[in-house]
């Protein structure tokens, strides 16, 4: 009977404990459905946040780019504001995960400030509530013009002054002039020189080591033969041009301990016929003087625009005969040439016609020779890290000269064809926007 009643506890004890544990499976089913999501949603969190970080992440990238496209290109603020919305959406579109919103454009003096926000929706977090986890980037770049050096090599050959083309370059170049140099002052930093070509290049009283006002500028670099000085009002006085260097000096840059040869036409009374007045400006930071250049230019003569290139490398030069150009390893300098040209290179012709080769009757050299001239000076350039900007204007240029002209420049965008006036103005805006070194502040 003992054993009996043993039993029999025991299998009331083992009944008590099958509804305990059918009463705790309930409850910890219920507890664990509580928490399912707790834990789901806080292992989810990890994956929405390293999502929300790739969203800051592009949106940084889109914004760095659109400022840094804007201040390149843009100007006033409502072009800048413009440029930030046109690069960011193209780096940002409605497709990339994170709806963009508060875009801002704020013009700080020369910085550009960028931000934006974008609201990225969660998969896991919003197990916990979470629908959506916002993030911000914000970016700012600064308009600056750093160490710029520009030769403006432009023709004024006698077709400029057809329709006033002369004056049209004036006004754009003096454009120019304002787009770098804000308030009729430039920085110290900021460094233009002007080469006036033609039939020859005229190096002016720096040949002789003069400075235009009769104190010294240098040592001497043309060859003085006849004990002659620098004076445009007598004929039978030197007026300024030189003569080529023999191939291929004729295309390089450097020029320590030549000296070149005087211009003087041995085949006409004007000893100087075929040399046009307008001379070189060397680099300088002067605005005064640089505009007082521009507005002198006249147009006479015919065209080798290989001759205006080569003296443009050598005004950018820190050798002889000038100057007054950073060294070729400074990095923080940019040297630029911007070539302009309203015509097909022309060597000339007739008994009495002269150049800086010499006397056309005397010659050996072809329109095409020039061309190959101008393509070599201007491969030895990009060579020597000068970036270089052409424009032709007017349509009566050949396409063989745009061709030229074409791969002259550093790359495709940088050649502007000008067949109207207006054009040849706004090719040399749109190149002095471009001449901005600009960096986004850390």
């Amino acid at each position: 009977m003992e054993n009996k009643h043993s039993w029999k506890t025991t299998l009331l004890n083992n009944k008590s404990l099958g509804r305990f544990l059918r009463d705790t499976t309930a409850a910890t089913a219920v507890a664990f459905a509580l928490v399912l999501p707790v834990v789901v949603g806080a292992g989810g969190m990890s994956v929405d946040l390293a999502m929300a970080q790739m969203v800051k992440k592009r949106l940084s990238h889109a914004i760095d780019a659109a400022a840094l496209a804007a201040a390149a290109s843009a100007s006033t603020e409502s072009d800048i504001t413009a440029k930030v919305n046109q690069f960011f959406y193209q780096n940002y579109p409605a497709s990339k995960v994170g709806a963009t919103y508060d875009l801002t454009v704020s013009i700080i003096g020369d910085d550009i400030a960028v931000s934006v926000k974008a609201d990225y929706d969660t998969s896991f977090s919003r197990l916990l509530g979470i629908d959506e986890i916002t993030v911000a980037a914000n970016t700012r770049v600064t308009r600056e013009i750093l160490g710029l050096e520009v030769a403006m090599v432009v023709d004024v050959t006698g077709s400029m002054s057809s329709n006033n083309n002369i004056g049209t370059l004036k006004v754009a170049a003096k454009n120019f002039l304002n787009t770098l140099c804000k308030d009729s002052t430039c920085s110290s930093l900021v460094k233009i020189g002007i080469v006036p070509f033609s039939a020859a290049v005229n190096v002016g009283p720096y040949g002789l080591g003069k400075n235009p006002n009769g104190t010294t500028y240098d040592t001497a670099f043309v060859n003085n033969p006849y004990g002659t000085s620098f004076n445009q009002s007598q004929s039978s006085k030197w007026w300024g041009c030189v003569l080529a260097r023999s191939t291929p000096e004729d295309t390089e840059n450097y020029g320590t301990g030549w000296k070149w040869d005087m211009y003087r036409n041995p085949y006409n009374s004007n000893k100087n016929s075929g040399c046009n007045k307008s001379y070189i400006l060397p680099l300088t930071s002067s605005y005064g003087t640089i505009k007082s250049k521009i507005d002198s230019l006249y147009a006479s003569g015919n065209t080798l625009s290989n001759l205006g290139m080569v003296w443009g490398y050598r005004v950018l030069s820190p050798e002889a005969p000038f100057r007054e150009g950073a060294l070729w390893t400074d990095k923080t300098v940019k040297k630029v040439a911007l070539l302009m040209t309203d015509g097909d290179n022309n060597i000339g012709g007739g008994s009495y016609s002269y150049s800086g080769y010499g006397p056309w009757n005397t010659l050996k050299l072809t329109d095409h020779d020039l061309d190959e001239k101008l393509a070599a000076t201007c491969e030895n350039m990009k060579n020597d890290g000068i970036t270089v900007y052409t424009i032709t204007f007017t349509s009566g240029i050949n396409s063989s000269t745009k061709a030229y002209f074409r791969n002259c420049a550093s790359d495709e965008s940088k050649y502007y064809d000008a067949p109207e006036q207006q054009d040849l103005i706004d090719s040399f805006v749109a190149i002095s926007r471009e001449l901005s070194n600009i960096h986004i502040k850390e």
